[in-house]
């Protein structure tokens, strides 16, 4: 269900994959620079908030976003994937917004890729 949602908020080019029981990872290859990403966030943050509706049963997700960019936050995946992590921790605290490094939903991460 999630994926969906988060895959209506994406180009075709870009990939979402879960990675854990409540993490994901949107790569968004072509990024011209990192506003272009928090777009992407705000629009998916918004998606995830609306109620997923199971059955009889109404659903509310918390969501929370940052992005890390190559090569700014990471030279390769797994630097990226842990400066991701550590932004994802930070938006924790605040869930339901939008802020600068991953993202975090009863979920997880946006890493953005620049070519």
């Amino acid at each position: 269900m999630v994926v969906t949602r988060l895959e209506e908020c994406l180009r075709e080019s870009d990939t979402v994959a879960r990675v854990g029981g409540d993490e994901f990872v949107v790569l968004l290859p072509r990024i011209e620079v990192e506003q272009d990403a928090m777009v992407v966030a705000q629009k998916s943050l918004h998606t995830l908030l609306q109620p997923f509706v199971l059955e009889e049963h109404i659903l509310h997700v918390s969501a929370s976003f940052d992005v890390a960019t190559y090569p700014e936050h990471g030279a390769d995946y797994e630097q990226l994937i842990k400066s991701a992590d550590r932004a994802m921790y930070r938006a924790k605290e605040g869930r339901g917004r939008c802020n600068g490094l991953v993202c975090r939903i009863g979920i997880r991460i946006i890493l953005t890729i620049t070519s």
